[in-house]
């Protein structure tokens, strides 16, 4: 799971920078800081990620398409 790997290698970098994961359905989220998002090391294709409101989505990271940087000005 390449899409997982590199969501955990993101979380780890030092210093984090906040990116943005786009899903086949058009859905991004967006993750401020590490500590909202689970990508256990496990086998598991999928990852949580909890909003600031306490919201979690769990995402099969088989429908990520893409994972990008995100914009320094976005919210």
């Amino acid at each position: 799971f390449a899409m997982k790997a590199r969501i955990r290698e993101l979380l780890h970098a030092h210093p984090f920078s906040p990116f943005v994961i786009r899903m086949a359905d058009g859905r991004e989220y967006r993750v401020e800081h590490p500590d909202f998002v689970l990508a256990a090391g496990s086998d598991v294709p999928q990852i949580t990620i909890e909003e600031s409101d306490g919201r979690q989505h769990i995402l099969s990271v088989r429908l990520v398409t893409s994972i990008e940087n995100a914009p320094a000005n976005a919210a």
